[in-house]
C-alpha cells in the first residue's frame, strides 16, 4: 500500500492538501467537494447516491456514476503523486456502492484538532493543557471549509468545528489562569467578551482573572455588566456558574485563588516551556533580576523598579521575578495598583499582607509587639484618623521584619503609579529602613502617570539603592523571530510590516499576531498589507476599554484628534470636538495618562494602531461628517489647500474640491 504518512489535508481554512510538504492540485470545485464530503464522514462509507445529491441536487448530469468514478480516480492520483496506480486506493477506497477515506488522524488537520482538544480536556496538568490547546488552535488558517462554508452539506460540520474552536480558546485561557497569568489575560478576555457578550463562560473567566489580579471592584463591576447584558439581550438572569462565582467573590472564597499544586508546576517548568517569546531581548533586564535575587538570598535588601510605557513588558518581567523567587523558595508578597481603587487607603498594603495573615496561624503573634500598630490597617472597622499615624507605618515595617525572620522576602507591586497614597508612603518608609534586612521591593510603573502621588514615586526613583531598568522596544530582528515562532516561516516584507505597525511593543505585537492567526493570514509578502487592518482590529478592544474608563469628553477629543491625524494643534482639536481649549487640554492629559496620545504638542497618538482603533470606532457616516468638519476647521485656521483637500477627499464633495483647485 502507498505511504500516506507524508500526506496532509487541511480543512481548517480552504480545502488544501500537500504531499511531502509540496502543495497538491486537487482539481475543480466539484472534484474537491468529493474529497471534502468523504473527509466529513471520518472514514465511514458515503454512498454514491448521497455524493451525487450533495454535488448536483435535483439536476444530476448524465452518467453520474462514471463522473464520480472519474473524480475519485483523479483524486487518488493527485493525493499520492508518484505512487503506482495499484496502490492509490490506500487513501480513497471503494466499498459496496460508495467510497470512504482511510487516513491516520494526524493527516487531516480537523481530525488532529479534535484529538488535541479532547486530550487537553482529559489532563489535569494546566501546562500540558496549554501546550495541547495552542497546538490545536495553531492548525486553523481561516474558517472551516471556507470554500464550501455555505453548501448545505458543509454548514453543520463547519459550525460544529467553529464552536469547538471557540471552546478551545476559552479552555486555553482557563488553563493559563490556572498557571497564574491573570494580570496578562484581562485585556484579552475583555476583547473576547466584546466579541460574543452572550457567552457566559467568557464573563466567568474575565471575572476570575480580575479577581486573581487583585481587582475585586472591577470583578464585581464585570458581574454587573454580565447581568445587565443577559437581561437586556435575552431577558434571563445569569446561569448557575456566574451566580456561584458572584457569591464566591463577595465572600472572598479561597477557592478562587490559583490552585497551589498548579502554581508549583508552573514554577518548575516555565523555564523549559518557551516563555522566550515574552522575554525576547530582555537579557540585561533579566540579569538585573538575577543579581537582585542573588543579593536577596545573601541577606542584602534591594529596590528594583521596572519603568516603561504600557505593553513594553514590565508586568512580564515582574512575573518572571516572582517566578524565579518562588523557584528559590523565597517568600513572595504580591499586589497590584488600580486606577479605580486609588481612593481606598492602604489597599495595596492589604493586598500584600492579608494573604499571609489569613493563612498564618501566627496572625496574633505577627501583629503583636512592635507590629501592633499595623493591626488597624487590617481591621475592617479601622479608624481612618488612626491609620495616618507614624505608629501604623512603623507597625507595618515591623511586620515585614517579622516575616523576614523566616527567610528573604520579595515585595512585588505591579502598576505602582496607581497605588493609593498611604501604601506608597509606607513603601517609601520601608525601603529607607531596610539596611541589612533581606527584603527586595520590586515594582513596575509607567512614566508620566504619577499624578497626585508623584512626590512619593519620585522619592522611590531617586532612592540611591534603587536599580531602575527601562525595557526598550523590540528590534526588527526580534520581531521577525517572534512572528515566525507564531505564524511559521515569514517573508521579510511581512515581518517588517509587523514591526512598523507595532513599533516593537510586545503587547501590541501579541495582539496583532492573535488577530492574524484568527484570520488565517499567511505571513508572506502578498499579505503584508493585511497587517494594518488586522492590527487595528486586534488592539481596538484594548484601546476602547481604556477610553471607556475616561470621562466622555476624552473620547470626543480622541475621536477629533484621530480624524485630524497626528500633528493637530490643541485649538484645532478643541474646535473639532466642540469644547473649550481648557477642557481639551484636560482631556488630552487624561488620554496621555491612559497612553492613548503622547504627552506632547502638537497632538500625536502613541502608536498608529491606537489612532486607527479610535478612528475605526466611528461609523463610516460619522467619519465622513467628521472629515467635512475637519476641512472647515483647518480652512478657518489658515491651513494649506492640500491639508484641507485631504479631508474633503473623504467627503465626496467634488464641488468644493474643484473650487479649491
Amino acid at each position: 500500500m502507498g505511504d500516506t504518512t507524508q500526506l496532509r489535508i487541511a480543512m481548517l481554512g480552504e480545502l488544501a492538501a500537500s504531499y511531502d510538504g509540496e502543495p497538491l492540485d486537487l482539481g475543480g470545485p466539484r472534484q474537491r467537494a468529493v474529497l471534502a464530503l468523504l473527509l466529513l464522514a471520518r472514514g465511514d462509507v458515503v454512498p454514491a447516491e448521497r455524493l451525487a445529491d450533495s454535488l448536483w441536487g435535483d439536476q444530476p448530469p448524465t452518467g453520474t456514476a462514471s463522473t464520480l468514478q472519474s473524480y475519485v480516480s483523479h483524486l487518488r492520483r493527485r493525493l499520492q503523486p508518484g505512487v503506482p496506480a495499484r496502490e492509490r486506493s490506500a487513501v480513497i477506497v471503494s466499498e459496496g456502492r460508495g467510497y470512504a477515506v482511510r487516513l491516520p488522524t494526524a493527516a487531516v488537520d480537523a481530525w488532529r484538532f479534535e484529538e488535541l482538544v479532547h486530550a487537553a480536556d482529559a489532563t489535569d496538568d494546566p501546562h500540558r493543557a496549554c501546550a495541547l490547546l495552542r497546538e490545536a488552535l495553531d492548525l486553523w488558517r481561516g474558517p472551516a471549509l471556507a470554500d464550501y462554508a455555505y453548501e448545505p452539506w458543509a454548514e453543520a460540520e463547519a459550525a460544529r468545528l467553529t464552536e469547538l474552536r471557540t471552546v478551545a480558546r476559552e479552555r486555553l485561557l482557563a488553563a493559563r489562569l490556572d498557571l497564574g497569568e491573570a494580570t496578562l489575560l484581562v485585556p484579552e478576555l475583555e476583547a473576547m467578551v466584546l466579541e460574543e457578550p452572550l457567552r457566559e463562560e467568557r464573563w466567568r473567566l474575565l471575572v476570575l482573572a480580575l479577581y486573581r489580579a487583585h481587582r475585586q471592584a472591577d470583578a464585581l463591576k464585570a458581574l454587573r455588566r454580565a447581568r445587565t447584558t443577559l437581561v437586556d439581550e435575552l431577558g434571563v438572569d445569569p446561569g448557575p456558574a456566574l451566580r456561584a462565582l458572584e457569591s464566591d467573590v463577595l465572600a472572598q472564597s479561597p477557592s478562587l485563588e490559583v490552585p497551589r499544586q498548579r502554581t508549583s508546576v508552573r514554577a518548575a517548568t516555565v523555564g523549559a516551556t518557551g516563555s522566550v517569546v515574552d522575554l525576547a531581548e530582555r537579557d540585561a533586564e533579566l540579569a538585573a533580576v538575577h543579581t537582585a535575587l542573588d543579593d536577596l538570598e545573601h541577606g542584602a535588601p534591594g529596590l528594583l523598579l521596572v519603568e516603561g510605557p504600557a505593553g513594553i513588558g514590565k508586568s512580564r518581567l515582574l512575573a518572571e521575578t516572582r517566578r524565579r523567587a518562588v523557584g528559590r523558595s523565597l517568600q513572595v508578597l504580591n499586589a497590584r495598583g488600580n486606577q479605580l481603587e486609588q481612593a481606598f487607603r492602604f489597599g495595596v498594603v492589604r493586598q500584600l499582607y492579608e494573604p499571609v495573615l489569613t493563612a498564618s496561624e501566627r496572625r496574633d503573634e505577627l501583629l503583636g509587639g512592635a507590629a501592633a500598630g499595623a493591626r488597624v490597617v487590617f481591621d475592617v472597622r479601622h479608624d481612618d484618623a488612626a491609620a495616618d499615624s507614624f505608629t501604623v507605618l512603623h507597625g507595618l515595617y515591623r511586620l515585614t521584619l517579622e516575616l523576614a525572620v523566616s527567610g528573604p522576602v520579595l515585595v512585588a507591586v505591579d502598576d505602582l503609579q496607581w497605588s493609593d497614597r498611604e501604601s506608597l508612603h509606607f513603601l517609601a518608609y520601608l525601603v529607607r529602613r531596610l539596611d541589612a534586612v533581606p527584603v527586595l521591593v520590586a515594582a513596575t510603573l509607567r512614566p508620566g502617570e504619577q499624578g497626585e502621588h508623584d512626590d512619593l514615586l519620585t522619592e522611590l526613583l531617586v532612592e540611591p539603592a534603587a536599580v531602575v531598568v527601562r525595557p526598550g522596544p523590540l528590534s526588527e530582528e526580534a520581531t521577525a523571530g517572534i512572528v515566525q515562532e507564531r505564524l511559521g516561516p515569514a517573508a521579510p516584507l511581512f515581518t517588517a510590516a509587523c514591526h512598523r505597525m507595532t513599533s516593537g511593543n510586545p503587547l501590541l505585537l501579541r495582539q496583532l499576531l492573535r488577530g492574524l492567526e484568527a484570520d488565517g493570514v499567511r505571513p508572506d509578502a502578498a499579505h503584508a498589507d493585511r497587517v494594518v487592518a488586522v492590527g487595528s482590529r486586534a488592539v481596538s478592544g484594548m484601546v476602547l476599554l481604556r477610553l471607556r474608563r475616561l470621562p466622555p469628553v476624552a473620547t470626543t477629543v480622541a475621536r477629533a484628534a484621530a480624524v485630524l491625524g497626528d500633528g493637530a494643534t490643541l485649538h484645532s482639536v478643541a474646535a473639532m470636538a466642540g469644547v473649550s481649549p481648557e477642557e481639551t487640554a484636560a482631556a488630552l492629559t487624561a488620554l496621555a495618562r491612559a497612553e492613548v496620545v503622547k504627552d506632547e504638542l502638537p497632538v500625536t497618538f502613541v502608536h498608529p494602531l491606537v489612532r486607527e482603533a479610535v478612528y475605526r470606532d466611528l461609523s463610516a457616516a460619522e467619519r465622513q461628517l467628521q472629515h467635512g468638519r475637519a476641512a472647515e476647521v483647518l480652512a478657518a485656521a489658515g491651513a494649506t489647500t492640500e491639508q484641507v483637500e485631504a479631508h474633503l477627499l473623504h467627503t465626496g464633495r467634488a464641488d468644493v474640491l474643484s473650487e479649491l483647485k
